[in-house]
């Protein structure tokens, strides 16, 4: 029976620490892939992020106990035919951020409804979407958060274009980013990269 060749100390340490050098490489490598230059997203990204104060009068919803809740703020009249199709439009972007279930699941779309909606209204344009809060109160506490957060509605065009950008808002009520109404993959994109270089 032959005898197995044994490999010098000298070998054995170079095999050794060639392994744990790739393992190194792959673990950076994979945290630049990862946290990819938020210059590279369509966002409008605030570098440290502006601290919002909730009026004392509106009432934000604990989202069911669910710990480190963010959220994505928008204006809107829940009677426009044109808000329910941009809810419809973020249940598509929130489909797409499924490739960061953890997100997905700590993510509210938070609604400032200027209309303030009854209970048979709300339900009617939230249609069972648990991730929607629906916030209404007096029009002065709203526009009080809607100017901190950059989305003060104006013109009566409700939820156009121009008015459906939502802002990303921390756990720690900080405003991290203008989220452009565009592509569901692409905001989800955008959503799902500043998260996870926030945190």
């Amino acid at each position: 029976m032959a005898k197995a060749m044994r490999r010098s100390p000298k070998a054995r340490l170079i095999l050794i620490l060639a392994a744990l050098s790739s393992l190194v490489g792959g673990y950076y490598l994979g945290q630049y892939w990862q946290r990819r230059p938020l210059t590279d997203l369509s966002a409008v990204v605030y570098p440290s992020g502006l601290q919002i104060d909730y009026p004392a009068g509106l009432t934000i919803p604990d989202a069911g106990g669910t710990p480190s809740v963010w959220r994505l703020f928008l204006v809107a009249d829940t009677r426009e035919q044109a808000c329910s199709q941009l809810l419809d439009h973020y249940a598509f972007v929130f489909n797409r951020l499924a490739a960061w279930p953890s997100i997905q699941a700590r993510l509210r779309l938070s609604v400032l409804a200027y209309d303030r909606p009854d209970a048979t209204s709300l339900d009617t344009f939230v249609g069972g979407r648990d991730w929607v809060d629906v916030i209404t109160g007096d029009t002065a506490q709203l526009d009080s958060l809607s100017a901190q957060l950059g989305i003060l509605p104006g013109g009566g065009h409700w939820c156009s274009d121009t008015q459906a950008n939502a802002i990303l808002v921390s756990p720690e009520r900080a405003n991290w980013a203008l989220i452009p109404h565009e592509q569901a993959a692409i905001m989800a994109r955008n959503i799902g990269t500043i998260i996870d270089f926030v945190e």
